[in-house]
C-alpha cells in the first residue's frame, strides 16, 4: 500500500474517501506539512496502491498499521473517517486523536437510523458502476459539490486528479464500496474514548451532517464544528478555516 510521507513534527495519517487517492490531500497537507509529520495514505485499488486480497475493512486496517507508526492522529474524510474510527477501535492505544471530517457511523439508512442514503440509491449506485465506473465516478464527484458556488471549477479538478493519469481500479472501486455498505459502528462508537474532532456541512449530499451531530453526541468529550454553506469536502472549500480548527484541536494553534 502506497504511503507519501511529508513533512517534521507530530505523526500524522490522512486517510481519503471512497473513490479519490491521497492526491485530494495536496493543497492542505501544504498548511498541515511544517509542524507534522504526514502519512498520506493511498487506499487498495486507488492512486498508486495495488488491490489487497482479501480486501476486507479488518485486512485494510491490518495493512495500515504494518506501515505507520505505533502512536498517531489519523485524519480521515468520509470514508476515511469510518475507517479511521474502526482503526481506533481495533487498536485502541495507537491513536492520539481523531479527525472526523464528512463522516458518518453507519452509510446505509436502515430502521432506527434515518441518516443515511436509501438502500435502493446504494444499490442502484453499484449497478451503475459496474456498467460505466468512469460515468459513475463522475456523477459521485458532482455529488459532492452541487451545492458549491465554485462546482464547475472543482469538478474539473476532481476529474483530472483522480480519472486523468492514474484513475482508480475498477475492482478497488467495487471493493471500497462494500466496505462503506458494511461498516456500521453505531453500537461501538460509545467505545471511541480519545480527543475527538467531527466536522461537517450543513449542505452535504452524501454524508447527512446530523450523522456527525449524533457521532459529536456518543463519542465522549468530542468537539464538533459544522459549516453552514459547506458540502461534502470542507477541507477543500473551506481549506484554512478547516485547517485552523484542526490545529486548534490538536494544541498547536
Amino acid at each position: 500500500m502506497h504511503i507519501k510521507i511529508i513533512g517534521k513534527g507530530r505523526p500524522i495519517l490522512l486517510i481519503h474517501g471512497w473513490g479519490m487517492s491521497g492526491k485530494i490531500w495536496d493543497e492542505f497537507s501544504k498548511l498541515m506539512r511544517n509542524k507534522n509529520k504526514l502519512y498520506v495514505i493511498d487506499l487498495p485499488g486507488m492512486g498508486k496502491s495495488e488491490l489487497i486480497n482479501p480486501y476486507k475493512i479488518d485486512d485494510l486496517i491490518n495493512k495500515i498499521h504494518e506501515l505507520i507508526p505505533e502512536k498517531i492522529t489519523i485524519i480521515g474524510w468520509s470514508l476515511g473517517g469510518q475507517i479511521a474510527m474502526k482503526y481506533h477501535l481495533k487498536y485502541p492505544k495507537s491513536v492520539n486523536c481523531l479527525v472526523c471530517i464528512s463522516s458518518t457511523p453507519c452509510f446505509i439508512k436502515k430502521p432506527g437510523w434515518e441518516f443515511g442514503v436509501s438502500k435502493i440509491f446504494f444499490s442502484r449506485f453499484k449497478k451503475e458502476l459496474l456498467n460505466n465506473w468512469q460515468k459513475t465516478l463522475g456523477k459521485f464527484f458532482l455529488l459532492q459539490i452541487k451545492e458549491d458556488e465554485e462546482k464547475n471549477n472543482i469538478l474539473k479538478k476532481l476529474e483530472n486528479s483522480f480519472m486523468g493519469e492514474q484513475p482508480p481500479k475498477k475492482e478497488g472501486l467495487e471493493k471500497a464500496l462494500e466496505i462503506l455498505e458494511e461498516i456500521d459502528i453505531r453500537n461501538d462508537i460509545k467505545n471511541i474514548n480519545i480527543p475527538t474532532l467531527i466536522i461537517s456541512g450543513k449542505k452535504d449530499a452524501i454524508s447527512n451532517y446530523k450523522a456527525s451531530m449524533w457521532m459529536h453526541s456518543k463519542i465522549k468529550g468530542s468537539q464538533i464544528f459544522i459549516f453552514d454553506s459547506a458540502g461534502h469536502i470542507p477541507f477543500v472549500n473551506y481549506q484554512r478555516k478547516c485547517f485552523e480548527l484542526i490545529e486548534k484541536f490538536l494544541g498547536t494553534g
